[in-house]
């Protein structure tokens, strides 16, 4: 995309024969996180958010990665840049992105 700032670019529904987060987001307990993962296919998780306020994600989130939506049904997280402008909504859950990009992504907010 051009431009300074983007969203991960690939965003979809759940696809449950797509890789999983497992448990570590809360999906065999239930809904509850919105979970970032480092790397692509929800790996090496970095952060698990639930509370409903923005949230700066962790430093080292400058490329790549993935997300998945685990919150109570229909939930949508917001995404935002350094300046905390809105640069994407996710889905309702559940959702997730095994493939995107913080690069642009400063902070969360799950709900």
């Amino acid at each position: 995309m051009a431009g300074a700032l983007s969203a991960p670019q690939t965003r979809q529904r759940l696809d449950r024969s797509a890789p999983r987060p497992g448990n570590r987001c809360g999906s065999a307990a239930g809904p509850g996180y919105f979970c970032g993962y480092k790397n692509a296919n929800f790996r090496n998780l970095a952060f698990r958010f639930q509370a409903c306020y923005t949230q700066e994600i962790p430093d080292g989130l400058n490329s790549g990665g993935s997300w998945y939506n685990n919150q109570s049904r229909g939930t949508q997280a917001r995404m935002s840049n350094k300046d905390k402008k809105l640069i994407y909504t996710t889905p309702g859950t559940p959702s997730s992105d095994a493939s995107g990009d913080w690069g642009p992504v400063w902070y969360v907010d799950a709900c």
